[in-house]
């Protein structure tokens, strides 16, 4: 099988001799634009007992989750559409053989002021045929040296072998930053007095710019605003080192010749200038991607929860470079998880609604399958269900923020279960709207439950008004929890009896619960119910022997067998299979 990335990792030794050729050996920040899994990057010095700050660029997505284990930041893909490049200080490079040439064109092209040291195949240098290979000719032997290395990738260090020789390439780019900084001193004075008298009229001018002024799509003017922002850092950075270097050149106060102030210090060296743009560039970065994660392309659809686990991929996305086909890349990859997501929904709806309050699910036996031990599955009440924890003080005139975004969580969850993408009168609009009316008693209506509100004890009572969404509910959770089963196996008619029999059967199930295990007061009482959703591994254990124990014994008094296979089954019973319409996919980008 061909390998598309030519992926060749850089064996021990030829990496050490790498890392052995930066002549300036203060690292402020290292760039590998090919990096693999990581190999050349293992053998790089640590400072102060860590290792060097070190990002990654790879193409073969497969391997980012390798770098991000080894402690490397993954900062784009496609380094020859990369553009960052001038907050770091040293690039070390083994690219693809076949593209060796334009890659350390490029690594040139980005680097602001710092070193490169890169792999080659030494034909790359030794036949420069092409305009590519001539220009790097040309940059090694204005500014670097190469050394040639014989069977580097035929040792036993290295994983794939070839007898290729390799050239190692040093490069070391100089910017023109003193001269940036300075600039014509003399000319700068004489411009001073005219500066002054021109400098109320153009601060007069400024103004910030419109957001309106960007007719493109949201991603393109993100971006767009991004550049623009980098750029405004960049020269703000520069005029910064440049008003440093002038005080510098004035000499010191005289609080400060006399020891009594403090000395001011010179923030214009190449270094300091690249330290700041490194720290603005990320924050900037920082902001761009949160505005992407935090739109409403993205989030509208989402509940708390499933945001927050997008969240907690955030520091993964943020390190990656601004760009459209980054963005573009986030988004298909959160479409493409959209039934885990859609799912993940779901049933955090489905625990939020069974965990607080015992009353708002009823049992019914789960399905037998080759699993050890028999567990019962939940299903929520079709009729009603009361949810805890909204209590507010009397002078206020809505719930809380977390109670208004459990309703919201509610309404998007149940519209997604009805094929929509938003409830046409959502909860949050009931409460809002109607919140007085809630308080004294009155039952209100929203798209899918009518609710109730007991501000005395901070309950809200919720009135399904679709038994088939809520069924619809019960039965994805209860075959992502095995509770039901497979879509392709068939039960017997016994089982989805006692499944849809459940809140009928719900009080002798409880009777027959206490009748076996009884309270008393001389001895601690085992909560069943308890240990199944709190309890460790061995009390949700015996929690579960218990209660189907109990359930078995109802089931058989009503003679019914959820076990029992009946040929030809018909497997109408179950009307939905688990599948969201395709009406429901998330809307995430534009």
């Amino acid at each position: 099988m061909t390998d598309p990335y030519q992926y060749y990792p850089t064996p021990e030794a030829l990496s050490r001799k790498a890392w052995a050729m930066f002549k300036n050996q203060q690292f402020a920040r290292v760039l590998e634009p090919s990096a693999g899994e990581g190999h050349l990057l293992r053998p790089g010095p640590y400072q102060y007992g860590k290792r060097l700050p070190i990002d990654c660029i790879e193409i073969d997505i497969r391997k980012h989750a390798v770098l991000r284990d080894e402690g490397f930041a993954v900062v784009g893909m496609d380094f020859l559409q990369f553009q960052s490049g001038s907050v770091y200080s040293h690039i070390i490079m083994n690219p693809p053989f076949a593209e060796g040439a334009k890659h350390v064109l490029k690594a040139w092209e980005i680097l602001f002021d710092g070193e490169i040291v890169a792999i080659l195949n030494a034909e790359t240098v030794r036949n420069p045929f092409s305009k590519e290979r001539q220009l790097l000719l040309r940059l090694i032997e204005q500014h670097g040296e190469v050394e040639f290395l014989q069977e580097m990738f035929a040792g036993e260090d290295a994983e794939r072998k070839t007898p290729v020789d390799v050239a190692l390439i040093w490069l070391k780019k100089t910017s023109t930053f003193e001269q940036d900084i300075l600039g014509s001193i003399l000319d700068d004075l004489r411009q001073d007095r005219q500066d002054r008298r021109e400098a109320d009229d153009v601060a007069g001018e400024f103004q910030l710019p419109h957001e309106l002024a960007l007719t493109n799509a949201f991603i393109d003017n993100a971006v767009l605003m991004f550049n623009a922002a980098v750029e405004a850092a960049r020269q703000a950075v520069v005029s910064e080192a440049r008003a440093s270097r002038y005080r510098t050149m004035l000499g010191k106060t005289l609080g400060e010749l006399s020891g009594g102030g403090i000395s001011s210090e010179d923030d214009s060296s190449s270094d300091a200038v690249k330290r700041m743009l490194f720290k603005r560039y990320h924050d900037l970065k920082n902001r761009a991607w949160a505005s992407i994660l935090r739109s409403t392309q993205v989030t509208s659809r989402l509940s708390s929860t499933a945001q927050k686990r997008l969240e907690s991929d955030f520091e993964t996305v943020k390190s990656l470079e601004f760009t459209v086909p980054n963005i573009y890349g986030f988004l298909q990859g959160i479409i493409d998880q959209q039934g885990e997501i859609q799912l993940s929904m779901v049933c955090d709806v489905f625990d939020l609604i069974t965990r607080y309050y015992s009353e708002n699910a009823v049992f019914y036996m789960g399905w037998k399958s080759n699993d050890k031990h028999r567990t019962l599955g939940m299903r929520i009440k079709t009729t009603r269900f009361v949810l805890p924890g909204h209590k507010v003080e009397s002078y206020h005139n809505s719930l809380n923020w977390e109670s208004e975004r459990l309703l919201a969580d509610f309404d998007k969850v149940f519209a997604l279960l009805d094929g929509k993408t938003e409830a046409d009168v959502s909860l949050v609009s009931v409460f809002r709207q109607h919140f007085h009316a809630l308080r004294v008693g009155k039952r209100i209506g929203g798209s899918y439950f009518d609710v109730r509100y007991y501000p005395g004890v901070g309950t809200i009572h919720f009135f399904p008004k679709s038994k088939t969404l809520i069924d619809r509910m019960n039965r994805w959770v209860g075959r992502q929890r095995r509770w039901l089963p497979p879509v392709e196996s068939q039960a017997g008619q016994g089982f989805w009896q006692q499944y849809e029999q459940a809140e009928t059967l719900d009080r002798a199930f409880h009777t027959e619960v206490n009748k076996q295990y009884p309270r008393s007061s001389r001895h601690v009482h085992f909560d069943p119910f308890w240990a199944i959703k709190h309890g460790g591994d061995s009390e949700r254990e015996k929690g579960h022997h218990l209660l189907t124990q109990a359930m078995s014994t109802v089931l058989a008094s009503r003679g019914i067998d959820p076990d029992a296979q009946l040929e030809n089954e018909p497997s109408s019973l179950l009307e939905w299979t688990g599948s969201l319409p395709s009406a429901t996919d998330l809307a995430l980008a534009s």
